[in-house]
């Protein structure tokens, strides 16, 4: 179900358009409302977002060991990096960087753009690494592209991505068990 103008699509017939007028000598229906369906608890399921137009094969979870890339229908992303020890010498203090990412599609290829981290402890408190040498900066970013079913590749835009970056490789739910394991070490 996909809603455009105003109407309902399932497939490819519009049901309802709430702004259209009927040709002349015929009777309109009044639109009907569009109502979610129920979870099995009852409550009202929620809509789905809209996918901004170029984006659908790339929205997802996908995953490549020790790190999470989501990107939302509405062309926001946020990646999870485990980093392992970032604070500390005689006591470290394990980190997770939460990166909020935006997506540009005016370059024709999606593009990744990282635009804040939180960096936070296995306690959840925010923590500050002990350096920011070797991990992504605001303003860094990746071209992205379908390189296999249920695979994705990153291809850094700075210098200084394609000198940390690791494996390019991100995969999905449906990618094989070859790719998860040889590609995305997931």
């Amino acid at each position: 179900m996909l809603l455009l103008g105003g109407g309902v699509v399932f497939g490819q017939g519009l049901l309802a358009d709430p702004g259209a007028t009927a040709p002349a000598g015929t009777v309109a229906a009044a639109p009907r409302p569009v109502i979610a369906p129920k979870t099995p608890t009852g409550t009202p399921a929620s809509t789905p977002a809209r996918v901004v137009p170029g984006l659908a094969p790339y929205v997802g979870t996908w995953r490549v060991h020790g790190a999470e890339l989501t990107i939302k229908p509405d062309g926001t992303a946020t990646e999870r990096i485990q980093l392992g020890p970032c604070r500390g010498i005689s006591v470290p203090v394990r980190c997770t960087a939460d990166a909020t990412l935006k997506v540009d599609l005016s370059p024709g290829a999606p593009h990744l753009l990282y635009t804040g981290f939180r960096y936070t402890g296995d306690d959840g408190a925010t923590v500050v690494p002990d350096s920011l040498e070797g991990l992504p900066r605001v303003g860094d970013g990746y071209r992205v592209r379908v390189f296999g079913p249920g695979v994705i590749e990153l291809i850094p835009l700075t210098e200084h991505l394609r000198q940390i970056l690791g494996s390019p490789y991100r995969c999905n739910a449906s990618a094989d068990e070859y790719a998860r394991q040889r590609l995305c070490n997931a």
